[in-house]
């Protein structure tokens, strides 16, 4: 079959796709890209405007030097791998992407999904045979140079198979000229139906006209009403697609219009999201929708090309990043949260505890930023439960670029995992797993990689698990060397899922480049350790850094996860690793699961990651005994400074995280005895005897505090009293913070101030 039985096949596919309101996709497999390709491509491109009646708005994307060939060929918007993030939100009529030299599964998922109905995904691919040995520049900027031998693209392998038995698919051999695989779907979709708009409504018609789906407007009319009362809190789900963010611009000026005749001032709405790119498609259309509201006179700012403020005497609506609006949030009277998924679930609840009356959640279920369904089970359950807001809820499914059932949505979602599930569970499971019938399994990834149902129901987990997942991570675990996968299972289900990484024994060489500055891949915490502890003995020792631990959902808080990591210490020590590891966004349920195995906590940042609004913890378990002398003594360092740390970077940190982490010390650490005089001791007696105020004594508290949380036997005081003694001796928080619990800060103080007299008549 020539080039023009593939014309052909893309003039069908075009006809059917477009009346079906759906997309498709061309696989061009060559052996190299050459001007002959590319000639190709555009004859496809060409067949296929021609027969669409499609402009070709394009984006083409690739390495760097295929953007240089492509633009002397073709005209549209360019990007290159890595830079994806850029058209989040965007829509175009067409894709061009290079995947003769492997790439990154994220951009694949956010540039396909640009692409609107009768659309066309152009792909250029190596042969279907060199993918199963094809080593590609993504998997040599993960695994260094060293390991680039050891790489196996299994990743890869299964894109390819997927990807050649996806409906609505077309593989040509540009070596031989032939037609692999032909077009095999048939006309079945209806036109669009029209709008149907309420006839009478409290938000504007014109506002609902600028609804793309009978789903938007749906959810949209669910909003009228949602402002009567106070403390309500709407939830919005949905796949990647749907036009949440566009419909989060729609609404917003009508919530502006009934609180600012309500309020009689300008309204104030936070929108918080992982990035002010996120929210593009936002301000786009809450210009839009301003406008039709009669809200005409605004002004606009922007950071470099992106919107970030629109401000008018109605409203200002600005954007922040979650760790700038977890201190200002009290001045919100309305906080959207769009792609909530992507922040730590402890901002999240941070949020919630602000003055605004009204909060607008939206998380993407199946996308790139993060997992909606981990969103849902790690902080919707716990939100609701509360009853601090009235909580609604909502859906959208109808997709805004194309019809439902659209095969290339299919296509993607399968080769990433976006919609993998776990097992479901029995009540028969439970009793088994509450039984304590449970089995630990080391995974062959060749197996796992070959195993649909077994791969789905790993990555399943993490789906529903966690709040933060993206289409590399499949990648990562399958492909890089010195990664291992391990399922718990109960009744033949995996119930948890573990992703380890070895890391350690580094050459001596290396470690004086890493003393300097130098960050070689994969070597977290053997890199902390050396950098902030000046430790060069630790990066030559093995250990295993546990990437991503998850249970089923159905089966938390029944000790799997503990189980996995027992048996996980099992497998480390037989293959002579002398520490286990972790590093994660520190929440204090986080901290208490890995305080109960026995990790003991070594390094925090000191600024909260600017997208997910965390802190990173690492915690280290050692093996062996010489290194649990090692690590007590890095631990004590580690609360030592953090003693410090509390009263400035840290002084924002959750006051029962920092307690934590000061209970993990073992061995005294290096601060100074207060040494505090009679004077000293006269005035902390009159505040004993309620004669003065706590700010009269504070300073003789703070020191002592210091000194008090720096030894490994201390006071015996209540969680109460530790939190408000932390708080507010070390963190120095206001009493408005801390609930003004003066008498409890007095017997904390009194405690600890008997226990410090004690220790120094026996020393």
């Amino acid at each position: 079959m020539s080039v023009e039985a593939l014309l052909s096949e893309v003039k069908r596919a075009s006809n059917i796709s477009l009346r079906n309101r759906h997309r498709f996709a061309v696989f061009l497999c060559t052996s190299e890209v050459d001007e002959e390709t590319l000639a190709l491509a555009a004859r496809v491109l060409k067949a296929w405007r021609k027969t669409a009646g499609k402009k070709d708005k394009l984006l083409v994307l690739g390495k760097e030097e295929f953007i240089d060939a492509a633009k002397k060929r073709f005209s549209g918007a360019f990007v290159a791998f890595g830079e994806a993030q850029r058209v989040l939100g965007e829509t175009y009529e067409a894709l061009l992407i290079d995947l003769t030299q492997g790439f990154n599964p994220n951009d694949l998922g956010i540039a396909v999904e640009t692409i609107a109905e009768g659309g066309v995904i152009l792909a250029l691919s190596p042969q279907p045979e060199a993918w199963r040995s094809l080593i590609s520049w993504l998997h040599e900027d993960l695994a260094g140079e060293a390991q680039r031998s050891e790489v196996v693209p299994r990743f890869y392998r299964r894109f390819i198979e997927k990807s050649m038995q996806a409906a609505g698919a077309i593989f040509f051999d540009c070596d031989a000229g032939e037609v692999l695989k032909g077009f095999d779907l048939k006309q079945t979709a209806e036109k669009k139906q029209k709008l149907r708009l309420p006839e009478e409504s409290e938000i504007k018609k014109k506002l609902y006209k600028l609804c793309a789906t009978q789903d938007q407007v749906d959810v949209l009319r669910r909003f009228e009403g949602f402002l009567a009362g106070k403390r309500k809190a709407a939830v919005i789900t949905a796949d990647r697609g749907r036009g949440k963010t566009a419909l989060l611009g729609i609404l917003t000026p009508y919530l502006i219009s009934v609180l600012n005749r309500r309020l009689k001032r300008a309204v104030r709405v936070l929108v918080v999201a992982p990035s002010p790119r996120a929210v593009q498609t936002y301000f786009l259309f809450l210009k839009k929708a301003m406008i039709r509201q009669g809200m005409t006179d605004f002004f606009v700012r922007k950071k470099g090309e992106l919107v970030t403020l629109i401000n008018s005497r109605y409203a200002r609506v600005e954007y922040a990043v979650p760790r700038r609006a977890l201190t200002e949030k009290d001045y919100a009277d309305v906080i959207i949260v769009d792609e909530a998924a992507a922040l730590a679930v402890e901002v999240l609840w941070e949020l919630t505890r602000g003055e605004a009356d009204y909060l607008i959640f939206s998380s993407t279920i199946h996308g790139y930023e993060g997992a909606g369904r981990g969103f849902s089970i790690r902080f919707l359950r716990k939100f609701e439960s509360s009853g601090e807001y009235e909580v609604v809820k909502m859906n959208l499914s109808e997709p805004i670029r194309y019809a439902a059932g659209d095969p290339v949505e299919a296509w993607l979602y399968d080769v990433l995992l976006l919609d993998a599930k776990p097992a479901q569970l029995t009540d028969g499971d439970l009793e088994a797993i509450k039984a304590g019938e449970l089995s630990f399994e080391p995974l062959d990834r060749d197996e796992l990689y070959s195993n649909d149902r077994l791969l789905r129901e790993f990555f399943g987990i993490y789906i529903l698990a966690h709040y933060r997942n993206k289409p590399s991570d499949v990648l990562i675990l399958g492909d890089m060397p010195k990664h291992f996968a391990f399922r718990v299972v109960a009744n033949g289900k995996t119930v948890a899922s573990l992703h380890v990484a070895e890391e350690g024994e580094i050459e001596d060489e290396l470690i004086a480049a890493m003393a300097q500055g130098y960050r070689p891949k994969g070597q977290i915490v053997p890199d902390v350790i050396l950098k902030h502890y000046c430790d060069e003995e630790f990066p030559k020792l093995r250990g295993l850094r546990i990437v991503r631990i998850a249970t089923h959902p159905k089966a938390m808080n029944l000790g799997i996860g503990s189980f996995a990591l027992r048996e996980l210490e099992k497998w480390a020590r037989e293959r002579g690793n002398a520490y286990l590891a972790a590093g994660f966004g520190v929440s204090a349920d986080l901290l208490r699961f890995w305080d109960r195995n026995a990790f003991v906590p070594v390094h925090i940042t000191a600024q909260r990651n600017e997208i997910s609004g965390e802190h990173t913890l690492v915690v280290i378990k050692p093996l062996t005994s010489s290194l649990e002398e090692r690590v007590a003594e890095i631990n004590a360092e580690f609360v030592n400074r953090l003693i410090e740390y509390l009263a400035d970077e840290l002084r924002s940190l959750n006051t029962s995280v920092a307690m934590l982490m000061l209970r993990s010390l073992q061995i005294d650490a290096k601060v100074p005895d207060p040494s505090l005089d009679s004077v000293a001791k006269t005035r902390l007696e009159k505040y004993f005897s309620n004669l003065s105020y706590y700010e009269s004594i504070g300073d003789i508290a703070k020191p002592l505090m210091r000194y008090h949380f720096s030894r490994a036997r201390r006071a015996e005081l209540t969680r109460e009293e530790e939190l408000v003694v932390i708080g507010k001796c070390l963190q120095h928080k206001g009493w408005d913070e801390l609930g003004n619990a003066f008498g409890t800060l007095t017997r904390a103080i009194r405690k600890v101030w008997v226990w410090y007299e004690e220790n120094k008549l026996q020393s």
